[in-house]
């Protein structure tokens, strides 16, 4: 299992070098409470692991203290990585955090695209060329957890994808399926 931890959270799940499930769930609304947000991860959680429980889940690692925007934004990131982890110990599950240039320099290629608008299209149009999501996607937090999850089959798991960056995930070298 594979997220992108925000209000709004993507998640990937699924067996490393498959295409996984993937979505995003809204964790609380602006005119909700802070609080709301890491009692309803640790709920979509719950549910989750009645259904699967994963081997291993992975996040994006914390920002660093200068490229969060708020105190606020600082302390609902911390209280939903608090949740990640409680969750994760709790349910014996291993928990692997990668740092937002390796999974970009392994997602597209490159660490930096520039502006953040740049690397969120880069994100979304490789998930889609990997055929993780479907080509009328937008949901950059749903594609920013499918990269987390191709980060973790590739690095965590041992188990690169079939195809190459830029290639759609069904075609092998030679178009041979």
């Amino acid at each position: 299992m594979a997220l992108d931890l925000a209000t709004v959270t993507g998640y990937a799940i699924g067996r490393a070098g498959s295409i996984p499930r993937s979505g995003s769930v809204r964790l609380r609304y602006p005119d909700q409470e802070r609080g709301v947000a890491p009692f309803n991860l640790m709920a979509f959680l719950r549910d989750r692991f009645v259904l699967e429980k994963p081997d291993l889940i992975a996040v994006e690692d914390m920002m660093a203290a200068p490229a969060i925007k708020s105190a606020d934004a600082a302390v609902a990131q911390i209280m939903l990585h608090g949740v990640i982890e409680a969750m994760a110990r709790i349910n014996a599950i291993r928990l692997d955090r990668v740092h937002r240039a390796t999974l970009l320099k392994h997602f597209i290629g490159r660490g930096r695209t520039g502006e953040r608008a740049t690397t969120k299209r880069a994100v979304i149009e490789q998930a889609k060329l990997l055929g993780y999501v479907p080509a009328d996607c937008r949901d950059d937090n749903r594609c920013d957890a499918v990269a987390v999850w191709d980060w973790a089959s590739a690095k965590v798991a041992g188990t690169p994808r079939k195809s190459t960056i830029g290639l759609p995930a069904h075609l092998t070298i030679g178009g041979i399926l």
